[in-house]
């Protein structure tokens, strides 16, 4: 399901993270590595140029066999190999150490979960990672579980003391004034860049009868404080500009998604910053939901 809105959405407007079954989300809390000209796979390109974030974040990869099983019409599913990118993080602190503590745990609790439940649908972890001019890392970890729900951990870590960086000082390293206002402008470009929607001021404006006033009200719904707020889920690129994740509104449901203060896309699988492609790996139907910090 969550693919499928993800797809539905991107044929429409190009837009595309502890533990797995529930979904929420808090400020400054996630965090991993990855490799910038990394493939999907996790396979670092030959041609190309190497994340600087790799300095401090090891990329692990851990395998699990679900076994096959008769589905509820009573046809064989084969066995599936599923596969978890994850960071460890190799800035020495204890904040750094509960990072790497909690990203084990949420790999655990879902590879069991799965196990459980006996799924080959869903599952898997990637991470994206950026470092900021030696002073900020960035990290973001994305778990897909059984249960159709992404979960987005971010962390901002001071390289130098190994400490958690909170919004405040992001938004500041980056020229922020207002983490709100930036959001909602870059969330509105954003939006823009497709072909079906043109917003204006944050209001959905209607051309020719083509957006009807129950999608336009979900999508003004995702310009609301309750999403875009001092406290969502943000970063530092490597070029010094801060992303944003928030939850997106549509008719068919909910799903999170990243993107910079320019309004880029960053949850595409060709974002260089981007180890394991969860969507890819676990099938074509599956998609984005849910998140967390």
């Amino acid at each position: 399901m969550k693919k499928i809105i993800a797809a539905i959405l991107s044929m429409m407007m190009v837009i595309s993270f502890a533990s797995c079954g529930k979904k929420q989300g808090q400020a400054g809390a996630t965090a991993a590595g990855t490799a910038a000209g990394t493939a999907a796979d996790g396979k670092t390109s030959a041609t190309s140029k190497p994340n600087p974030a790799e300095k401090y974040v090891k990329h692990k990869v851990e395998k699990i066999t679900i076994p096959g099983y008769a589905d509820e019409d009573g046809e064989i599913v084969e066995e599936e190999v599923i596969e978890f990118h994850m960071p460890e993080i190799s800035i020495k602190s204890s904040y750094t150490e509960s990072i790497n503590k909690e990203v084990t745990k949420d790999i655990s609790d879902c590879r069991a979960e799965l196990v459980k439940q006996g799924t080959t649908e869903y599952g898997g972890s990637e991470y994206i990672a950026y470092l900021y001019n030696e002073q900020i890392l960035s990290v973001v970890f994305i778990v897909l579980g059984p249960n159709d729900t992404d979960f987005y951990h971010v962390y901002n870590i001071d390289v130098k003391t190994g400490e958690k960086v909170d919004n405040a000082r992001i938004a500041q390293i980056a020229g922020v004034s207002s983490i709100r206002q930036t959001a909602m402008e870059a969330l509105q470009t954003y939006y823009n860049r497709s072909e079906n929607y043109k917003i204006e001021n944050y209001k959905v404006v209607k051309e020719a009868g083509d957006v009807s006033d129950e999608e336009a009200q979900e999508i003004e719904r995702s310009f609301g404080e309750k999403y875009l707020n001092d406290n969502m889920l943000v970063g530092l690129t490597d070029e010094g500009q801060m992303f944003f994740i928030s939850e997106l509104e549509t008719e068919s449901g909910s799903f999170y998604n990243m993107f910079d203060q320019k309004g880029t896309d960053l949850s595409t699988d060709d974002n260089p910053a981007r180890v394991g492609y969860i969507y890819e790996d676990a099938g074509e139907d599956d998609g984005e939901d849910g998140g967390d910090e």
